[in-house]
């Protein structure tokens, strides 16, 4: 299943790099695991000024549950 993020960027997350350990980092908390996500999108919306991060979720990701 696929889900997505939005970012607002700002000085910290200018790069890249950074944008996509935002997405994974909130994706793990949005769905309480302990293994990073894999994102399979990441996509700049010129007109709002935000990046979309599109991720994806499985049973054998969510396997890994936080507090297990």
């Amino acid at each position: 299943m696929f889900k997505a993020i939005v970012i607002c960027p700002n000085e910290k997350t200018a790069e890249c790099g950074s944008l996509l350990a935002v997405a994974r980092a909130e994706a793990r908390k949005r769905e309480h695991i302990a293994v990073n996500p894999l994102v399979r999108a990441l996509v700049f919306v010129a007109e709002l000024g935000i990046y979309v991060a599109v991720y994806e979720t499985s049973d054998r990701v969510n396997g890994g549950k936080l507090g297990e």
